[in-house]
Order: structure tokens, then sequence, then C-alpha cells
């Protein structure tokens, strides 16, 4: 699965947890968070720190990895703006 979004990630997080069979309760436990938050996350009402999205990520045993573009992004430029 490629991840764009952050709605992408809640999907993978949610469909993974549901996969392994897993409650949110179960799964927010194992990393030390509520229920509510794991339930807040997954609904997109919550965007927790990166430090937090790793670590359900771990619980759940998802793999990510990165790949870099090699086109620049559309918002660097070649030479400084003039103002």
């Amino acid at each position: 699965m490629i991840i764009l979004t952050v709605d992408d990630l809640r999907k993978l997080i949610r469909n993974e947890r549901k996969r392994r069979g897993l409650t949110q309760a179960r799964a927010a436990g194992l990393v030390g968070y509520t229920q509510k938050w794991l339930s807040d996350f997954e609904r997109g009402k919550a965007n927790p720190p990166v430090d937090m999205a790793l670590n359900i990520i771990t619980v759940l045993g998802i793999r990510l990895e990165a790949t870099v573009t090699v086109e620049p992004a559309s918002h660097v430029f070649e030479e400084e703006p003039s103002l």
C-alpha cells in the first residue's frame, strides 16, 4: 500500500488492527494509549505526533519503507525568490 496522506495511514492502521483481531482498546493498550485516542485517530478526529503513530505501527507489525523521488517538489526553488 502506498501511503500519501494521513488518511491512508489511518486506513492502514485500522485494517491491520482488525486483520490481527485486535480491538481498539487492546491495540491502544499495547502501547500505553487510550481506546479513545485510537478511535479518534482512526476516524480522523486526531492527528498524533509522529512518535505515537510509529509506536502503533510497530505494535501492529507494519513495516514502512520510504522512496525518494528524483523530481524536485513544486515548493523547492532553484533560485532565491525575489521579493
